[in-house]
């Protein structure tokens, strides 16, 4: 009989799983994303992943959702950090950009690849989630009014630009001496003086 693992250790095995599955799908594709490949991947018995989840699909939802809650916890944790409006909002591009970095190929599976399940109230709560964090540094700096603007669609514009130049420095495509952080910095720049409140 297999070991009882405790929550913690459960938790663990759970998202070991999930780095997998996300690691398989971006370098060899969906095709190599398979139970049997990930218990090898892992160094443990064929069937141990069943024990986690019943198949690769609700494996796949669950990275993109686990992947989800832990962008936004970063980026929730940055917004907190103190500062005025811009400075909070560069910490959040900061843990956005270290977020990629750290965690790149469920990064991209997040974004990159066709959504599955999205009935599942876990992913849908992590995604509702992800949507409110990612452009909540924009109601600080309206709040403080340091711009004047439509909060989602002005968030979606810095997200677009962020997201645009996290893809570009993972591709190995920015231009010499940049990375996401440069890149971004002028174009989110040029974004807030347009959308500054006109002086009397």
């Amino acid at each position: 009989m297999p070991k009882a693992l405790s929550e913690h250790e459960t938790e663990a095995f759970r998202e070991r799983i999930c780095d997998c599955a996300a690691r398989l799908y971006v370098e060899e594709g969906p095709a190599a994303v398979t139970m049997r490949r990930i218990a090898t991947d892992l160094g443990c018995g064929t069937m141990t992943p069943y024990r986690y989840y019943p198949n690769k699909e609700s494996i796949m939802t669950a990275v993109r959702a686990r992947g989800m809650h832990r962008f936004s916890q970063a980026l929730e944790d940055a917004l907190d950090s103190p500062g005025d409006g811009r400075t909070r909002s560069r910490a959040v591009r900061d843990a956005y950009i270290g977020f990629a970095r750290a965690n790149t190929a469920t990064y991209r599976l997040m974004f990159e690849y066709p959504e599955p399940h999205r009935d599942d109230d876990a992913y849908r709560e992590a995604h509702e989630r992800m949507l409110r964090t990612v452009v909540a540094h924009v109601d600080v700096m309206i709040d403080e009014g340091r711009i004047q603007a439509d909060a989602p669609i002005f968030g979606h514009q810095i997200w677009a630009a962020l997201h645009g130049a996290v893809m570009l420095e993972i591709a190995g495509m920015l231009p010499p001496g940049f990375d996401a952080a440069s890149l971004h910095t002028r174009t989110v720049t040029a974004l807030i003086d347009s959308a500054r409140p006109p002086t009397s």
